[in-house]
């Protein structure tokens, strides 16, 4: 007995477990690397930093140089932005992480992270698949095309994002 594809009503995640649909794995390796840097700096930021900043705060990009924090208000970035030579002092001085940084970046964005603890993108962490030596200039599975497409068509309103949803599954 074959498994019965939902319909198009269906949650998006009933499409793509139909799917079987996965992150590709340079993206989870990102998210992965970005979850262990959040987790990193809200240890070690924990006595510097208000707690509704802290709640906020996601790091978003990290080269060995340069980190960018994402933040829930304007309020926050200022406040990190003022602090930043305080903040890089702790980081490199108590971690090997950010040993070489030497500016912090701040974008505030509005995301369904307000709300979400450390505990729970740890348990985000562990459900992510582990990184993989294959070759990450593979072209895109068959799943994964049609997870982009069925998000494309019942997900998103914004035509120009359908549009290159679209042309990326069908590339």
């Amino acid at each position: 007995m074959s498994k019965k594809q939902p319909n198009r009503l269906a949650q998006l995640i009933d499409h793509q477990a139909f799917a079987g649909s996965a992150l590709p794995q340079p993206l989870a390796n990102n998210m992965r690397l970005y979850i262990e840097a959040t987790n990193e700096v809200k240890e070690l930021l924990v006595d510097c930093l208000p707690e509704e900043i802290l709640n906020t705060c996601w790091v978003v990009g990290l080269t060995s140089e340069q980190l960018i924090l994402s933040v829930g208000s304007t309020t926050a970035a200022n406040h990190i932005r003022y602090l930043q030579n305080a903040y890089l002092q702790v980081l490199t001085e108590q971690s090997i992480t950010f040993k070489q940084l030497k500016q912090i970046r701040v974008v505030v964005a509005k995301t369904f992270a307000d709300n979400y603890s450390s505990r729970q993108s740890s348990a985000l962490l562990a459900a992510l698949p582990k990184p993989s030596k294959a070759n990450e200039n593979q072209a895109l599975s068959q799943n994964t095309k049609r997870t982009i497409s069925q998000a494309a068509e019942h997900v998103t309103t914004d035509e120009n994002l359908k549009k290159a949803l679209l042309r990326l599954a069908n590339h």
